[in-house]
């Protein structure tokens, strides 16, 4: 049987990102949440999923819940 790749090795969940890299991917994620905000079509759970992922982004680079929700809604 063939193996497929997944991509995915033990290594990639050891390495840390750094904080440039978690703050250029905060703002990737607010540009992907304004995008999904103003489209017409309903995308409740990609929504979800990137407003999460900004939460938990935000939490590490010490970010307030209001703070979050201001730079994702603006």
């Amino acid at each position: 049987m063939a193996k497929i790749s997944t991509g995915y090795t033990p290594e990639m969940g050891a390495k840390m990102r750094s904080m440039p890299e978690i703050h250029a991917r905060y703002q990737q994620c607010c540009q992907k949440y304004k995008q999904f905000r103003n489209c017409s079509a309903e995308f409740r759970e990609q929504k979800v999923m990137i407003y999460s992922e900004l939460k938990t982004l935000g939490w590490v680079l010490g970010k307030s819940d209001q703070q979050v929700n201001k730079e994702a809604n603006f």
